[in-house]
């Protein structure tokens, strides 16, 4: 499926307002936040920007997957965390300060972190480095990522933050329809994602379903037991887990739509993840709220 550079324009300026309507909730606060509890940000970051990247390499390099679906992860992985983690850690009755903290740090060095990651980690493994190399299908330009990324990804943040800091009474008043509007903008990045490459999706679709439910279970996975290794409190440990497990997949999708040909197993394996870890969220939720943090669960 072939998008013509307008069509990607578009998608590019959806995005970006998706990330504008994020970033109008992030304050300053939350990055001071991270110099007054260092080691509690620290477990998360690494976790989500260490950890999980690495370790989804492995996975990929010990199953033999399709490129398409290997490359998928791999992006996903790479990707920060999203702003439904802070709603999903404050309805387990996690510490919501902290979450919010990762959150914006990790948005921030995505720029760096996003294109490091993924560019070293596609290379490494066979299957994908076939696929995106010169005679591949694809080509990994990180030059043109990290300029998508100063478009889709710094630019909407930074204008975002200032005025969520600046002039909070018009952003307390634009919130609410961003936050529509980014509901929306998903929708349509899934609707788009699974009804250009319908074929592929129902032919995969239990097959890539499960390999994103492992994936993010791998992800908790990850962000619970980093959370154990650094001793953090109960509180501080559900916004971990959480933080490592919910990656903000519609970047990861925008990406793919508008840098990577919309490259069919890489688009729903992005889509899938968009709805499953809001599903494994809630889960966690259900469980976590049978039981006070002081108990330790």
């Amino acid at each position: 499926m072939n998008y013509n550079n307008d069509y990607q324009i578009v998608l590019g300026l959806v995005l970006a307002l998706m990330i504008f309507g994020v970033a109008l909730e992030l304050r300053f606060i939350a990055f001071k936040a991270v110099l007054q509890r260092p080691i509690s940000a620290l477990a998360g970051l690494i976790g989500q920007t260490v950890f999980l990247p690495w370790i989804t390499l492995l996975i990929t390099l010990l199953l033999d997957l399709p490129a398409g679906i290997e490359l998928g992860m791999l992006l996903v992985a790479a990707s920060p965390g999203g702003n439904l983690s802070n709603i999903i850690t404050h309805l387990a009755r996690g510490n919501t300060a902290l979450s919010v903290s990762m959150t914006a740090v990790s948005s921030a060095f995505a720029i760096i972190t996003l294109p490091l990651n993924f560019t070293i980690t596609a290379n490494l493994n066979p299957v994908t480095q076939a696929l995106i190399s010169g005679t591949g299908e694809l080509h990994i330009d990180s030059i043109a990522i990290i300029k998508g990324l100063l478009i889709l990804l710094l630019f909407p943040l930074t204008l975002g933050m200032l005025i969520g800091n600046y002039a909070t009474g018009t952003a307390h008043k634009i919130t609410p329809f961003f936050k529509r509007v980014s509901s929306f903008a998903f929708l349509v990045f899934i609707l788009v994602a699974v009804g250009g490459n319908w074929k592929v999706f129902l032919d995969n679709m239990g097959f890539i379903f499960l390999i994103v439910v492992f994936h993010n279970l791998v992800a908790l996975t990850i962000g619970n037991l980093i959370a154990r290794v650094f001793r953090q409190d109960p509180y501080n440990r559900r916004a971990i887990t959480i933080e490592v497990g919910m990656q903000n997949s519609g970047l990861a999708l925008g990406l793919i739509l508008t840098q990577f040909q919309a490259e069919p197993n890489m688009a729903l394996v992005a889509a899938f993840w968009g709805i499953w870890h809001i599903v494994s969220g809630l889960l966690l939720v259900l469980y976590w709220r049978k039981f006070s943090p002081i108990e330790g669960k």
